[in-house]
Formats: structure tokens, sequence, C-alpha cells
């Protein structure tokens, strides 16, 4: 049927479908946008499929940006010879002794000559501005929050040990677990187990050797690329010797990961960088009395704010083993990759926070010798609150006391008529077992490790109950025991490994109702 309208009608029309048109166009253009990225771990997406070859498909913007930067990394590399120490211990020189604030970086280098320097201040700029150029690139499905670890066949054990324990504290934040290539994988842990555990495996040959010419990655180097390929945007970095006491997802929400987007963690020792790095990276010097070095157990990262950052954390450590593990960790303590994180941060003039609380040592006193096995790492929202003294002439502890709150006047204190507590140290919230690792089918083989006495005896190896519980608020090591036992017994009950852990518990910590088990 033919509508006859009038003449200003029919003209308008066209007005009409234009506007709601600009509006739909519009719209779609401020949505969020999917990143050419595997997407978050999700048991329901994946099920019936290959879980790994999932979340080891890459798509062609992560590729692109892969090979620019692998370009990137091949025009920066350093056209001089690699780095080498001297021999000579560093002895005290690796102490931390914050009330000597003048004391001065080591300096290690043998036959390092001005040339030298020079060609990798050059080199280092040449990253730099690729970093400036390619950090708008980098790939990841934003807003999303995760926990990213590395592991091969020996360490999958330990983490799965890790992952159980990490669950047990209610924890469902996605793990992914970056192996090698696919001569490591193992079809079972990776597309069933890890799966249930709301973990799965990612391949990272896949797209590391997307790019030519491109060397091999070898042992601290796969860390920094598990977190630049994650497809998280908030990382949680974990090694596979590490787990929480409890749930640590608070800490993405909280300072001070919200404020700087970058938190490390302290190890032992001083820093043991060479003051030559400071004229390579053309940054100012920093004193190297200033903090404890890095403990790299574990780390986060908000791969937005710190694009740059990471990028340079990837140059540091692609050309760390002949130069900057030598310039960044002189001391027998420090090698690998534990100083490129901060200090790329520093290089590119971004936030970090590095928790101030030391770190605690773990173990038990044995025939009068403290045996350490793990290293206990503070809360950093806890820590940030606290706000550590730093140790100096007029308060050498790192601690507060109570004397720090009175008032500065002793009469006017004593008028007062009050009791102020300084406020407690804060707890920790990851347990690195660095030292004994925690493999159910080898944790119990050697006898001469803190989980016996000198007779054989099985023994807690965290020292007493009440002490845990004091420390860490409850018996975390009995809820270890209990998780080796349910990895170990996982595939076989009437195993021998199986037999000895649940000896080992029975003997040491007799059966306890209140926790679930698997068997």
């Amino acid at each position: 049927m033919l509508i006859n309208m009038p003449p200003h009608i029919i003209s308008t029309l066209p007005r009409l479908v234009a506007i709601p048109l600009l509006l739909l166009a519009c719209s779609l253009f401020f949505l969020p946008r999917r990143h050419d990225h595997p997407s978050a771990f999700n048991p329901v997406h994946y099920q019936g499929k290959n879980v790994t070859e999932a979340g080891s498909t890459f798509g062609a913007a992560v590729q692109g940006f892969w090979q620019d930067l692998a370009s990137a990394l091949l025009a920066a590399q350093p056209q001089c010879k690699p780095l080498q120490l001297v021999k000579d211990d560093i002895g005290s020189a690796a102490d931390w002794r914050p009330l000597e604030p003048e004391r001065k970086h080591a300096d290690r280098l043998a036959g390092f000559t001005d040339d030298d320097e020079t060609a990798l201040f050059r080199a280092h700029y040449a990253m730099r501005t690729s970093a400036q150029h390619l950090g708008s690139k980098l790939s990841f499905a934003k807003g999303t929050t995760g926990i990213v670890t590395t592991a091969n066949a020996v360490y999958m054990p330990v983490f799965l040990v890790s992952l159980r324990m990490l669950r047990r504290t209610g924890c469902n934040l996605p793990v992914e677990v970056f192996i090698d290539d696919w001569s490591k994988y193992e079809p079972k842990i990776c597309d069933t187990i890890l799966p249930s555990l709301q973990a799965r495996c990612v391949v990272l040959s896949n797209v590391y050797d997307t790019a030519e010419y491109i060397k091999q990655p070898d042992h601290y180097q796969y860390k920094v690329f598990a977190m630049l390929f994650s497809t998280f945007q908030h990382v949680l970095f974990l090694d596979s010797d590490t787990f929480p006491v409890y749930d640590p997802t608070i800490l993405f929400s909280t300072a001070p990961y919200t404020t700087h987007g970058l938190v490390t963690w302290p190890d032992y020792w001083a820093l043991t960088i060479s003051a030559h790095f400071y004229h390579i990276a053309a940054i100012p010097e920093e004193p190297s009395q200033a903090r404890f070095t890095t403990e790299s157990g574990q780390l986060m990262i908000n791969k937005d704010v710190h694009r740059e950052s990471l990028l340079m954390m990837v140059y540091y450590n692609y050309y760390g083993p002949d130069y900057y593990y030598t310039l960044l960790s002189q001391g027998s303590h420090g090698a690998g990759d534990k100083e490129t994180f901060v200090q790329a941060a520093m290089a590119v003039g971004l936030p970090y926070y590095q928790v101030r609380s030391g770190p605690r040592a773990i173990g038990r006193h044995m025939n009068g010798t403290f045996r350490g096995s793990a290293i206990a790492q503070a809360d950093p929202g806890l820590d940030y609150e606290y706000l550590t003294p730093m140790r100096s002439h007029i308060h050498p502890s790192d601690q507060w006391q109570n004397t720090d709150l009175a008032h500065p006047v002793p009469a006017v204190e004593k008028s007062l008529n009050r009791t102020r507590k300084a406020p407690r140290r804060p707890r920790p919230v990851f347990l690195h077992q660095n030292m004994l690792k925690l493999d159910p089918a080898k944790v119990l083989v050697d006898k001469s490790q803190p989980t016996y006495e000198l007779d054989g005896t099985p023994h807690r190896m965290w020292g007493s109950k009440e002490d845990m519980v004091e420390m860490l608020g409850y018996d975390v090591e009995r809820r270890l025991w209990d998780v080796i036992a349910e990895e170990g017994c996982r595939e076989d009950q009437a195993s021998r490994t199986c037999g000895e852990i649940r000896g080992f518990v029975r003997e040491v910590f007799g059966w306890m109702d209140s926790i679930d088990r698997p068997w």
C-alpha cells in the first residue's frame, strides 16, 4: 500500500535515522574492549576442551606486540663483553647496616672500563625509548586479577602443595601456571587436576617462539615472561614454593598496592648494586643502606600502571646472565633476578613499595642451632599502616616501642596517668619454603632435615604450635602437613609415599577430626 506523506516529513526521515545510528556508534566505541589475549580461566568455558591448548592460544595482537618487543630487545643489546666479578668474597658488605648510611656500594666488577659503561648506557637508553613507545601496546584482560607462577616437572609437585594451601585459605583467584614448552606438558595435571583447583597451564613457547632470533629463556628469566604474557592486569606472582597464610585477595584493594601498583618484599641482606648501574640508567644513586635487597618469592604488579616498568624488567632479565644480574647483585646472596623489579620501576620513574618489615626466619632449634626452612613475609597493608621506623641513631630498633608514644616531657606523661602501647608488628601473609622443598615424594627422605630429631624421630619443622599461633594466628604447619598428605595420597592411597606421610602426621600431630580429609 502506498502512503502519501507531506514533503517536510519525508525530508526529516534521514535525520531521524542518522541520529540513532550516531548514538549507537558512539556507544560501541566507548564500550570496554576485549584484548586479543586468552581470557582468565573459566572452568565452565573450557569444559570438554583441552584447557592447556585453549589457555596457550595467543592472538595476533599479543604475537605482534611480542615480535616488536623482541626486536627492541635485540636492537638494545649491549655492545661490550659480558661482565664478571672479582673472585674475592664480598663478606660483610652484604650485611644490611642502616646505622652506617655512609657505606658505599660494593664495586666488584672485574676489568670494567669506561667504554663498557658507555656501551651499556647507550643500549639502556635505546631500550628505555622503546619501552615508552611499546608500553601502550601491552596486552592483558582489563580489570582482571589473578595469581601467576612458573613450574617444571621438578617443581610441579611442590606447586600443587602450594596451590592446595592457597585454596585452603578460601582464595578463589584464578591461577596461571607457565611451563616452558609442550615437552613439559602433563595432560592429567594440566587438564584435570589444575582446573579442579581453578588453575591452568600456559605453554610459554607458544608465544615466545613466534619471535625470530630471540634466545631461549632460562631459570630466573621465566618469572618476568610469565608476568608479561599473563592474561591478568593485576598480578600476584608467587614462586612455586610460596603460599599465603590467609586469603591474599584483599591485598589488591588496599594500599600500598592501590597507591603504588608494584609491591615487593625484603630479603635479609643489603643492596649490592654496582654504582655503575645508576650511571647506565641515568638515575640518581640509591644509598646502599636505603633498604633491604629484594626477596622475590612473591611480587604484586598492576600491569596497566607499570607498563614501562615491566618492559624494563624484561630487558634486565633477558640480558641478566651476561650483564644485569652482575650489575644489580654483586653479593653471593643476591644472584639472579632479585633487583631487576624495583630498579626497573626506578629507571622509568614509576612508584614502588618495598615492605619495610624485615623477613622472619621460620624453623626450629636443633642441638643448639637454629635450622630455618622458610621465610615469612609481612602483610603489606599492615606494614603500610604500621609505618615501620627506619633504624637510626635515635631509634636503633625497626619496631615501635611503648616509649615512642609517650609525651616528650616525662612529667607531663606521668600526669596523664595513661598507658599507650605501640602497635603490634605486622603479621606475615606469605611463607616461602625456600630451604626444604615440599615434594610429597621426597620431603621425608632426608632425615637430617628439621622434620626429624637427631635420632631420627619425626618432629615439627617450624617450632611449637604455640609459636605458630602467636605469629600466624593458627597452626599453619598442621594445615600444611594435612595438605602434603592430601597431595601425596591423591594417586594411590596404598603407596609407600602416602603411608609414610600419614605415619608422620599421626606421630607428630595426631588426627584432627575438625579438618576435612579426602580419604
